[in-house]
């Protein structure tokens, strides 16, 4: 399933670390996923989710927690997109 999560802001939660807090535009995101920052290359890995439903869907606000050597590679108006299959 494709994911397209467009970013709106990052930031830091103490004692939590850094969060993409965006729209959920197109399918689903959990914990333990890897997203391609669309068009550079990089990739973040979602350590979390913060929202406040159980399951995010489609066209909900997200808040994703991310590894924090990957938190460097995602600003506010990126897009993260699934990976591109091999």
């Amino acid at each position: 399933m494709t994911v397209r999560v467009l970013v709106e802001r990052t930031f830091q939660i103490t004692g939590r670390g850094p969060v993409v807090a965006g729209l959920l535009v197109e399918g689903e995101v959990s914990a333990g996923d890897s997203l391609a920052v669309e068009g550079t290359g990089a990739t973040v890995r979602v350590r979390g989710l913060e929202m406040h439903v159980r399951q995010p869907e489609e066209g909900r606000r997200v808040g994703l927690l991310v590894h924090p050597e990957d938190a460097p590679n995602v600003t506010a108006g990126s897009t993260l997109v699934s990976p591109p299959t091999a």
